[in-house]
């Protein structure tokens, strides 16, 4: 090839690789996307309810210092034809199951009702 086809040549990938690069720079990672605030917008109803007491494990009442809330989940029930909203939380200390010494809990889902409320718990029990 010639030095006038191998400038063309690369001309042309470059122009076909600017819409590429551009779009892979739209939404860089880590970032949520434009209209997908709802997750935060959940975490902050989550974060109020925990606020109000409604977050309890063995009937110990769970504050916001004990957790770190890692994910909302938009669960879909196959059985009922609905979705349910869960946040989980890692606890920062494990809760030792009562009468269980061998075991702890070191994590969390509560399910959220349309409201904002916690309306059921389960706890994540890991055997030491």
């Amino acid at each position: 090839m010639n030095r006038r086809n191998l400038t063309v040549l690369a001309l042309v990938l470059a122009v076909l690789a600017v819409p590429i690069v551009a779009h892979g720079a739209e939404h860089p990672k880590g970032e949520a996307r434009p209209g997908f605030g709802e997750p935060h917008h959940i975490l902050g109803a989550y974060l109020a309810a925990v606020d109000r007491s409604e977050l309890q494990v063995f009937d110990q009442t769970l504050d916001r210092s004990m957790i770190v809330p890692t994910r909302v989940e938009f669960v879909y029930d196959l059985e009922s034809a609905t979705t349910v909203i869960q946040v989980y939380s890692r606890l920062k200390k494990p809760i030792r199951v009562p009468n269980r010494e061998e075991c702890e809990v070191r994590g969390v889902s509560a399910e959220m009702s349309a409201d904002g409320h916690i309306v059921d718990t389960a706890a994540h029990i890991w055997i030491k």
